[in-house]
């Protein structure tokens, strides 16, 4: 009964070092691919920014040296 207690032992600690890292791997892709989807979300906004006339620029934003900067207070 001895041997079934410490093959089942040693089997759980197998797997859990065989677990353990495939879990971090996953949680490191994981995170990566969120601070990837967030940048690309950025570079989507500061593309939105060129423009070629004023029209092109949000309301309070004029189009200076082509891109969207806001508009100074009059």
């Amino acid at each position: 009964m001895k041997t079934v207690k410490r093959v089942g032992a040693v089997f759980l600690a197998l797997l859990a070092g065989v677990c353990v890292p495939l879990l971090v791997w996953w949680v490191n892709i994981a995170g990566f691919w969120q601070l990837f989807a967030e940048w690309q979300g950025t570079r989507a906004q500061f593309r939105k920014l060129v423009c070629a006339t004023n029209a092109d620029c949000p309301p309070g934003h004029a189009c200076i040296s082509g891109r969207c900067l806001p508009q100074p207070s009059q």
